[in-house]
């Protein structure tokens, strides 16, 4: 009885081992071939070209780069008024955002810890005195600041 019920768990073992054999084998037939297009070819030819004809020739260690800047431009400072608004809740802010989508006017909201501030940025002092006035009309804390970018 014994070699009976071994003979059967070994022949159910090899069946099983046969069909997991059969579910695994991976066809070696079928090649999955991969054409590029002609676009990718032409566009690695022309950045090879390109690459050919610089005229520096250098080569540097990857942490380094070259860089051919022209020192002698003068940039030009652009100066900025910016209208700034502080103390503001989200009642204010809501009440704050439809005067300026009235007005078409950008306006940014930077949030810190506990205190919200909208800034307003004009190239032009008017625009911003014009703001300010606005907004005092309406109890608003604003002040004017005048901005400097180097540029």
């Amino acid at each position: 009885m014994k070699y009976f019920f071994f003979s059967i768990f070994v022949l159910i073992l090899l069946i099983l081992v046969g069909i997991y054999l059969k579910i695994s084998a991976v066809n070696i037939d079928e090649k999955i071939t991969h054409i590029p297009k002609k676009t990718e070819l032409e566009e690695k030819l022309n950045i090879l070209k390109v690459l050919a004809n610089t005229k520096n020739k250098y080569q540097f260690p990857a942490k380094e780069m070259y860089l051919k800047v022209d020192l002698h431009l003068q940039t030009k400072t652009k100066i900025l008024y910016q209208t700034i608004i502080t103390n503001l809740d989200k009642y204010k802010i809501f009440g704050i955002e439809q005067i300026l989508e009235l007005n078409n006017i950008r306006y940014s909201i930077i949030k810190s810890q506990s205190d919200l501030k909208l800034f307003i940025n004009f190239d032009k002092k008017a625009q911003a005195i014009k703001i300010q006035k606005l907004f005092r009309e309406y109890n608003f804390n604003v002040r004017l600041k005048k901005v400097t970018i180097k540029g």
